[in-house]
């Protein structure tokens, strides 16, 4: 797995950020957890999820693995000093998973499956740890759909040159539309995959708009580099068409659209 966003010490605090952004719009909606039950997050990263969990859930035990050692010791860290000192964290291959079969109650993964170049493969192996009747949570979206209004030649070219960096990285950008499939193919039950629509204008809620301006931006930044080194991409172009992203939150006629999947299903 190449995770294009890296491991730095700022990247770690953009999941926390990014973390919080989402607590109530996505990561805490509709999800049905009991005390003494048992949670697995799959690339688990800095903790910044499992820590609004075990925040959420009282008696909850929770368990996280990532494929960086750098992840795990700072999700240690950070989780210590929320209280959760008791979260079972491992290093390791989220399709080779260090516990036995049918321990955990629930499975949860966000913005993971997008990395990852055998999914199915992680997804069959999520079932085998869940107990029956378990439930497992994925979150993805899929790139295409961040628009702005209004448009630009040059952001078309960013967005696209993402897509194209994650292909590289032997990802998937477009993984959203697909997790339904993938967990029925990965044997789960009654699996089902909700479009989560997202769209802030300036019209409408101005600071809603500056905010999702800035969530997207702390992540698709650090991208244009990357696009241009790896790629051979125009780096005039892919600056111009983060500018142009950027100043949407202040245009009078701006606007942005999205779209995320979050699909679930029972072991």
């Amino acid at each position: 797995m190449d995770y294009i966003h890296g491991y730095s010490d700022i990247e770690q605090e953009r999941l926390i950020q990014q973390a919080e952004y989402w607590r109530e719009k996505l990561i805490l909606k509709d999800l049905d957890y009991q005390a003494g039950e048992k949670l697995l997050e799959i690339g688990c990263g800095a903790g910044a999820v499992l820590g609004i969990l075990g925040q959420t859930f009282t008696d909850f035990k929770l368990a996280g693995i990532d494929l960086e050692n750098k992840q795990i010791d700072y999700a240690k860290n950070y989780l210590r000093n929320l209280g959760l000192s008791n979260v079972d964290l491992r290093v390791g291959d989220a399709a080779k998973l260090p516990w036995q079969d049918n321990y955990f109650d629930h499975l949860y993964a966000i913005w993971f499956l997008e990395h990852l170049p055998h999914p199915l493969q992680v997804l069959q192996e999520a079932k085998r740890v869940l107990k029956p009747g378990g439930t497992i949570t994925v979150t993805e979206t899929d790139y295409r759909t961040i628009l702005v209004t209004p448009e630009s030649a040059d952001y078309r070219y960013l967005i696209d040159s993402l897509c194209e960096l994650l292909l590289q990285a032997r990802g998937n950008p477009y993984m959203g539309q697909s997790l339904g499939m993938l967990l029925t193919q990965a044997g789960f039950e009654e699996a089902n995959n909700q479009p989560f629509p997202v769209h802030h204008a300036y019209s409408l809620d101005r600071q809603q708009l500056r905010d999702f301006v800035d969530y997207v931006d702390s992540w698709l930044a650090p991208t244009v580099e990357q696009a241009a080194t790896k790629l051979g991409k125009n780096l005039p172009c892919l600056q111009a068409g983060l500018d142009w992203f950027r100043g949407i939150g202040d245009r009078h006629d701006g606007a942005i659209s999205a779209t995320i999947y979050r699909a679930s299903a029972i072991c």
